[in-house]
């Protein structure tokens, strides 16, 4: 009697090799929701003041003068809409009660998910968002980063980022009383940028002799500034290329309300649940910042 072999080839009885992770490779940087100064608001209209010093002159005084008294400036009412970011998501039960690979409940994971996915509306809308005051049909929204720059804004018809270019924006956002210490530019800009030769810091590696070919740190003539990649200051459907030069301690986030969980009442075979949040973009002064649109 000939002898039976067995193979893997056609044995149905073989379960399915199916790594017990699932990876996310979305991506989830929110460098300006976590690192800038969170201050709180009171309402959706949310409001904060801004003033200016006297223009410096030559001040020179006789003895026993008698002083004078000019005229001062009031601060300035500067306000922004806080804008509702919610991530929703529904699970049924018979999915919740099945065994599946990756994660032991499909709920729980879908709740991660959605806090991701948060952080990420809410960096987009500090980057790029567009001030809309809202109905009872039409949602708030908040002016970003980009809205609210309007001294310094340059749209710079396809010129070539060069490093002479950046040290212009650098100084004049100096001129303006501004110390740029946060650039945030996209993939194409960072490469350019990483080309640069003269006045910068790299990181070397001293131990291996290499020199990592990349600038994270310039040392620029008004001052040392970090370099980010961010994946929203340049999106598909941009014109070119755009920069976006901050002091950061002149910018904070305001919440209304903190990101949270919130469980909502079920209505069916189901559980149901939300990430939400309310917040704004408060520029303290947007003159110590510049940007820059349509850069090759």
């Amino acid at each position: 009697m000939a002898q039976t072999s067995n193979f893997t080839y056609d044995d149905p009885a073989i379960r399915e090799d199916l790594l017990d992770l699932i990876t996310n490779i979305d991506p989830e940087e929110d460098q300006l929701y976590v690192g800038l100064q969170k201050h709180t608001a009171t309402q959706p209209y949310h409001q904060w003041l801004t003033d200016t010093l006297a223009a410096v002159g030559t001040v020179a005084k006789t003895e026993g003068f008698d002083p004078s008294f000019a005229a001062r400036t009031n601060p300035t009412r500067k306000a922004n809409y806080t804008q509702i970011i919610s991530a929703e998501f529904q699970v049924t039960d018979s999915e919740r009660n099945s065994n599946t690979a990756g994660f032991k409940d499909r709920y729980t994971y879908e709740m991660q998910k959605a806090m991701l996915e948060w952080r990420r509306y809410a960096e987009y809308a500090i980057v790029r968002g567009s001030l809309v005051s809202g109905t009872g049909s039409a949602a708030r929204q908040m002016a970003g980063v980009f809205a609210q720059i309007t001294t310094l804004a340059t749209n710079a018809a396809s010129v070539s980022l060069s490093e002479t270019i950046l040290n212009n924006y650098l100084q004049n956002a100096w001129a303006q009383g501004g110390n740029v210490d946060t650039v945030l530019v996209g993939g194409a800009l960072k490469r350019r940028i990483s080309t640069f030769t003269n006045t910068n810091t790299r990181f070397v590696d001293a131990a291996a002799s290499n020199v990592n070919n990349t600038i994270n740190v310039y040392d620029s003539d008004f001052g040392r500034v970090e370099i980010h990649k961010h994946r929203y200051v340049t999106v598909s459907g941009d014109a070119n290329n755009s920069i976006v030069g901050l002091q950061k301690d002149k910018w904070a986030v305001a919440h209304l309300d903190s990101p949270h969980y919130q469980e909502i009442p079920r209505t069916g075979y189901s559980s149901k649940g939300m990430i939400v949040g309310e917040f704004t973009l408060e520029a303290l002064n947007e003159k110590s910042s510049f940007q820059a649109t349509n850069l090759q």
